[in-house]
């Protein structure tokens, strides 16, 4: 015979609340998600302003970790998540009184890159979907090969002026996008 299940206004409350608090926990898990991943310098985001076709944008960030967007002007990004960046640029339209009520929805539509070459257990070319350090980046790629040196690294890096710069490498350095980190043949 199946048991009764107590349906006294007591333990219905107690059941709503604890419905109420996992759908609060799954809410702010999701939320957390959706607040999608930090950005960094050379990432391409897609920006769109519902309803404001005109004001749909994709941009680079750069270097110095900003972006233009049209009638806020430059704004920093990097460092911020997308859902920080789509609330700078409502903040930004509402200031600039071009949109009373904006929604915008940034997106990463390719993220930097850098490249692992020389004596690394997989070298290619990995996503920099965070900052990382050059050993970061060498767990990423399988580590050191046995013939290669963590003493011997260098990093690949495209200057201002458009030329490479090589300069001897540690593995607590940051790696920027497009790096190219090489890891030298150990001497014996």
């Amino acid at each position: 015979m199946p048991e009764e299940v107590d349906t006294s206004p007591i333990m219905l409350c107690a059941m709503r609340f604890i419905s109420a608090l996992i759908l609060f926990a799954l809410a702010t898990i999701g939320s957390a998600h959706a607040a999608g991943r930090q950005l960094i310098a050379s990432d391409m985001v897609q920006i769109k302003v519902v309803n404001q076709s005109d004001l749909d944008t994709q941009v680079r960030i750069g270097n110095d970790g900003s972006i233009t967007f049209p009638y806020i002007g430059r704004i920093q990004a990097a460092g911020l998540t997308e859902d920080g960046l789509a609330e700078e640029i409502k903040r930004g339209l509402i200031r600039a009184g071009i949109v009373k009520r904006p929604q915008v929805i940034v997106s990463t539509v390719e993220a930097g890159v850098y490249f692992l070459y020389g004596y690394v257990n997989k070298p290619g070319q990995y996503p920099l979907m965070r900052a990382l350090t050059v050993q970061q980046a060498l767990a990423a790629g399988g580590g050191i090969a046995p013939l290669g040196s963590e003493w011997r690294l260098q990093i690949k890096r495209r200057g201002p002026d458009g030329k490479v710069i090589v300069q001897s490498a540690n593995l607590d350095d940051e790696v920027l996008p497009d790096d190219t980190i090489v890891v030298n043949e150990r001497i014996f």
